[in-house]
């Protein structure tokens, strides 16, 4: 049976990074993808321009600074709609997979469990302080600044029960992905997506 690695958390928070270093660390193959995966295939992603059809990006404030809210469209919805029935389709193929999320709410997470419910899920939340995703943010060049901050009330609010979570504050990204591996290795049964479901 194939296994699942589900990595939730805020933009910036190492989520790719950690993905990537699993990969690089571990014995078995891993194939990844995220929700950036699904934002590159529409049009225009790297030159800054609308993808107005998709989704949007609204610039706001608040007491901690700016915010930049993602905010999906009808075409977005139908396209990022299909990231739970992509992962079963890879990990039913023989694949393990490790999936790199942004869950923003409860229907996000009741479609995953649905579509992944034969599967064996490590539901790992990926924690880290606002200040260093917004430091990550601005030497990145490759984010909106504020999506951190708009994300951090509730990424890890609601129907989340994770596996592990492990914070990317506090040591290498390297160490998180050695942590993980190590969850997944002595923890052949998790039960997170099956207490949630």
């Amino acid at each position: 049976m194939s296994k699942i690695i589900f990595l939730n958390g805020c933009g910036s928070a190492g989520k790719t990074s950690i993905a990537r270093a699993i990969q690089h660390l571990s014995s078995a193959p891993w194939l990844t993808f995220g929700i950036d995966t699904f934002i590159s295939m529409t049009p225009y992603p790297s030159q800054g321009k609308e993808n107005a059809e998709y989704f949007s990006f609204v610039p706001g404030t608040n007491a901690r600074g700016p915010t930049m809210r993602f905010e999906g469209k009808p075409k977005g919805a139908q396209l990022f709609g299909l990231m739970p029935d992509f992962a079963n389709m890879l990990a039913t193929r023989g694949n393990n997979v490790i999936i790199d999320e942004v869950l923003f709410d409860d229907v996000q997470v009741k479609s995953y469990i649905k579509s992944l419910s034969k599967h064996t899920v490590y539901f790992v939340g990926i924690l880290c302080d606002l200040p260093v995703m917004q430091e990550r943010e601005i030497l990145r060049r490759d984010r909106s600044v504020g999506l951190s901050n708009d994300q951090i009330d509730r990424v890890h609010k609601g129907l989340r029960e994770y596996d592990l979570t492990v914070d990317t504050s506090l040591g290498s990204i390297f160490d998180s992905a050695k942590k993980i591996l190590q969850f997944v290795e002595n923890n052949p049964d998790p039960q997170g997506f099956i207490n949630m479901h």
